[in-house]
C-alpha cells in the first residue's frame, strides 16, 4: 500500500509540473509575474542583508558606500516587484538590465577600490562585474527576447521535472525488484 501512495504522488506532482510547465509556455505573462514575485522577495532578501553588513561594518570596509548603495536599490527594487507583480512582469526585462547594469558597474568600482588598496582578489569581483554588465546590456536592447527566453527555460525545466516525476510514479516499483 506504501508503494501505492508514493507512487501516486509522484505521478500527480509530476502531472501538475508538465500542466504548469505547458500554461507557463503558452502563457508567458503569467510566468513572468510569477518570476516577478519571486524576484522581488530575493531582492528584498538581498538588499536587506546588504544593508545590514553596512550598518554592522560600515567603517571596517573600504567600499561600504557601494553596499549602502547595492542594498538601497535592491530594497526598491524588491519592494516594486512584491508590490505590484502585474506592473513589474511588464517591466522585468527593463528591470532586470538596469539592476544588472548598476550591479555590474557597482561590482567594477568596488574592484578598482580592491585593487587600489592592494588587495590580491580583485580581479575576480571585476570579471563578475562585467559578465553581469554585459547581460545586463544585451537585456536592455532585446528585452522581449528575453521575456521569451525566461518563459521558455522556466516552462521548459517544469515540464521535465514533471515528466521525470511521472515516470517515478509509473515505474517506481520497478526499482524495488
Amino acid at each position: 500500500m506504501k508503494d501505492w501512495f508514493g507512487r501516486g504522488i509522484w505521478f500527480l506532482v509530476g502531472m501538475f509540473l508538465v500542466i504548469m510547465g505547458l500554461y507557463f509556455l503558452i502563457h508567458p505573462d503569467a510566468t513572468l509575474v510569477s518570476i516577478a514575485w519571486l524576484l522581488g522577495a530575493a531582492m528584498l532578501v538581498s538588499g536587506v542583508s546588504d544593508l545590514v553588513v553596512y550598518l554592522a561594518r560600515h567603517r571596517a570596509y573600504i567600499a561600504s558606500g557601494w553596499f549602502l548603495a547595492d542594498g538601497i536599490i535592491d530594497l526598491l527594487l524588491g519592494l516594486l516587484f512584491v508590490c505590484n507583480s502585474w506592473l513589474a512582469a511588464e517591466l522585468l526585462p527593463y528591470a532586470l538590465a538596469g539592476w544588472a547594469i548598476l550591479s555590474g558597474v557597482i561590482k567594477c568600482v568596488g574592484a578598482a577600490i580592491y585593487r587600489r588598496a592592494g588587495m590580491l582578489f580583485w580581479g575576480a569581483p571585476l570579471a563578475i562585474g562585467l559578465v553581469i554588465l554585459v547581460f545586463g546590456l544585451a537585456t536592455f536592447f532585446k528585452p522581449d527576447i528575453a521575456a521569451i527566453a525566461i518563459s521558455a527555460v522556466v516552462a521548459v525545466v517544469l515540464m521535465a521535472q514533471g515528466l521525470m516525476a511521472v515516470m517515478r510514479g509509473l515505474f517506481a516499483s520497478s526499482l524495488h525488484r
